[in-house]
């Protein structure tokens, strides 16, 4: 085994590392001989007789440490382990104390090493009798059956955990905390995936899925709480496990048909995390809207303000031959601009056009359009009394968003709490529950109450 060697000759330097005064290493005199001066100095730094002897000393103690190491194979990880730490600590003494004073610093490290190193082996001479070097406790007894449930919570027969305290001697503490019930076991377990394949039948995804669902749903079944942060954590991570499993992903084959809209898994997928809703979702929700209250609302197709800016009047008048807006209470008209979402509510038997935007960004050629619309549509549909009279608001008090992704989600939310007269009760914090939520409004075709 291979050990730093000695330097015999040179004293450890105890003097300040940086001193006040630099000297020189050397002198030259004028003749440039300095052969005396070289001798005096040998002869200086030439330790004592007491001191080599003492460092043969401990030279051979280090080496029959290291061979009392090498030959206890059983324990040989932790004791490399604890002379890699005493090591490290060796070093950080030098590194912190510098190049001048380590000397003196080093060498009481390592007598402090050599002691604990050897307190070490002496306690393992007389043998472990709690537990094993390595600091666990000991194995439990080949009579004790361990049952081990699907989600690794061990316990023996008597309730107690093979790593958990022992009794022995009066070392265990004086009060004895209750063992705990195990996370789950494998009917727990199966029945957490039968719920998921249900929901990935009904919803194509796992995207709508919330872990207190589960919860929910689990104590049902077994009237048990599954509440608690344990039993929480493993719901989750079998649910991210199951996740993984090749097929459970999602269904591409998945499809929602109502009435003209089909969506698929690409359309629906826009509801997951923070992405960007597209104009198959904003469309389908806004008929479930219309719906939710007939003969009171009615929903503006999402491409409908486009056409009116680019093209005027003329490229939407057809877009109403059906419909009598002005016999309506309210029109939802979803705006898209380059890549953000607003909404126009209009209220009819008020006149007003109110702007709804949550990043609160003042837009004022959007009402202007629409109450030109306004105006085209009642002189096309004979309705002179709602020619004038229109005014434009921004709605600033709104639930604001704090990124960039939920715009989409804001305006479908705006769209349904006013289509059912309910306040804003809604925020940034709410769009993960919401998005969720929508997603399955979305699969069964109504807007939840």
């Amino acid at each position: 085994m291979r050990h730093t060697p000695v330097q015999r000759h040179l004293p450890p330097f105890d003097g300040p590392l940086f001193p006040g005064k630099q000297e020189p290493l050397f002198s030259l005199r004028e003749d440039d001989c300095w052969e005396e001066e070289e001798e005096e100095e040998v002869k200086r730094c030439r330790p004592p007789p007491r001191q080599r002897r003492g460092r043969r000393q401990r030279l051979r103690f280090l080496r029959s440490l290291y061979l009392r190491l090498y030959k206890r194979t059983i324990s040989l990880p932790f004791h490399w382990k604890l002379w890699g730490s005493l090591g490290g600590r060796r070093r950080r003494v030098g590194a912190r104390r510098g190049g001048g004073s380590a000397g003196l610093d080093m060498g009481k490290a390592r007598r402090m090493e050599e002691a604990a190193l050897a307190n070490h082996i002496a306690e393992e001479d007389a043998g472990p009798a709690l537990g094993l070097p390595n600091g666990f406790s000991p194995l439990p007894a080949e009579s004790d059956a361990i049952l081990i449930s699907n989600v690794c919570s061990i316990q023996t027969q008597d309730g107690t955990a093979p790593n958990g305290p022992h009794s022995h001697g009066g070392l265990s503490p004086s009060t004895e905390k209750e063992a705990p019930t195990p996370a789950l076991t494998e009917e727990h377990v199966a029945c957490v995936q039968s719920i998921l394949d249900q929901f990935l039948q009904t919803y194509g995804s796992l995207i709508p899925l919330g872990t207190d669902e589960v919860l929910d749903k689990l104590e049902d079944v077994f009237q048990q709480p599954f509440s608690t942060p344990s039993r929480r954590a493993v719901v989750q991570h079998v649910i991210q496990s199951y996740q993984r499993l090749p097929g459970n992903n999602l269904v591409r084959s998945f499809r929602v048909t109502y009435k003209r809209h089909v969506l698929s898994m690409d359309d629906l997928g826009t509801l997951y995390g923070q992405n960007w809703l597209n104009d198959q979702v904003m469309n389908m929700y806004g008929d479930l809207v219309m719906d939710a209250a007939p003969d009171k609302v009615h929903f503006f197709n999402s491409f409908f303000y486009d056409k009116l800016r680019t093209k005027g009047y003329e490229g939407v008048k057809r877009w109403t031959k059906n419909v009598d807006i002005f016999s309506k209470q309210l029109l939802l008209i979803p705006i898209h601009l380059e890549v953000h979402w607003s909404l126009v509510c209009v209220d009819v038997s008020k006149r007003t056009i109110t702007y709804f935007d949550s990043q609160r960004t003042l837009n004022r050629r959007c009402p202007k359009h629409i109450a030109k619309y306004l105006q085209a549509e009642a002189v096309k549909k004979e309705r002179p009394e709602f020619i004038n009279g229109w005014k434009g608001y921004f709605k600033m008090n709104v639930a604001r968003q704090n990124n960039d992704s939920d715009c989409g989600a804001f305006v479908l939310q705006y769209c349904k709490f006013l289509a059912l007269e309910l306040p804003f009760t809604f925020g940034q914090q709410d769009m993960p529950k919401l998005r969720r939520q929508m997603y399955k409004e979305l699969c069964h075709c109504r807007l939840t109450m």
